[in-house]
């Protein structure tokens, strides 16, 4: 007999005691069986087996996820590419399907080597096939103001004008004309600070938009390069 069942025979016992006493009849107590005892015994048992595999259900539901995997995109580029699943913006099957396009989001500091917060945000397409673009300098020349400062780490800033498309904009330019690397930047406040300035560079068979925090300009050059290790044509 369990504890509960005994504490209710035991309180049964006495309120028939303390009725006879009082001279008054008192309920008669209720009589119990071998058999109703074994079906609460039975209850019980069945009762605590239930809570004991809700607790290992919750446990198996809240572990830690295992480490997932190398994504390897097979389309995009001459030679497959492998990264890590945790750098893909749309993870699991959608990024398996080896896709025409793949969003990542990949720490500067896995990019770089170097301890640098914060994310570079990478859209990854196939590059068209045709002649080479201007270089920056001359795609944006007629929308640009005469003056020219030279910035951090070799970078060049020249500023749009006022009443053009990129008014509210500057432009960094590496190596001069910027075929290399440029960028533009928002010089105000932004909803996105992470993504304030956005550059489009191309490597071997890949074209890539680039979305990164102005406060990692000076790292330009280090992130071209891990850019150029994940992406080139040789690993």
């Amino acid at each position: 007999m369990g504890p509960a069942l005994s504490a209710t025979v035991a309180q049964l016992e006495r309120d028939v005691m303390r009725a006879a006493r009082a001279g008054r009849p008192a309920s008669p107590p209720v009589p119990h069986h071998p058999a109703d005892r074994r079906l609460i015994l039975s209850a019980a048992l069945g009762l605590a087996g239930s809570l004991a595999l809700t607790g290992v259900v919750a446990a198996w539901l809240a572990r830690p996820s295992a480490p997932a995997g190398p994504v390897v995109v097979s389309n995009l580029a001459p030679r497959p590419l492998v990264l890590p699943a945790a750098w893909f913006v749309r993870p699991g099957p959608a990024a398996e399907a080896t896709p025409e396009r793949i969003d990542l989001a990949i720490p500067w500091t896995e990019l770089t080597g170097s301890v640098l917060p914060g994310l570079m945000r990478v859209t990854a397409t196939r590059a068209p096939e045709t002649e080479a673009p201007l270089s920056p300098a001359r795609r944006y020349a007629r929308f640009l103001t005469a003056e020219a400062q030279p910035v951090a780490e070799g970078l060049m800033r020249r500023r749009f004008r006022a009443g053009t498309p990129f008014e509210g904009e500057d432009l960094y330019l590496a190596q001069g004309e910027g075929s290399r690397f440029a960028a533009r930047c928002a010089t105000g406040a932004v909803p996105e600070p992470d993504a304030a300035c956005l550059s489009e560079i191309r490597i071997g068979a890949l074209s890539l938009r680039l979305r990164f925090s102005a406060d990692r300009l000076p790292a330009w050059n280090a992130g071209l390069a891990g850019l150029e290790r994940l992406f080139g044509a040789a690993p």
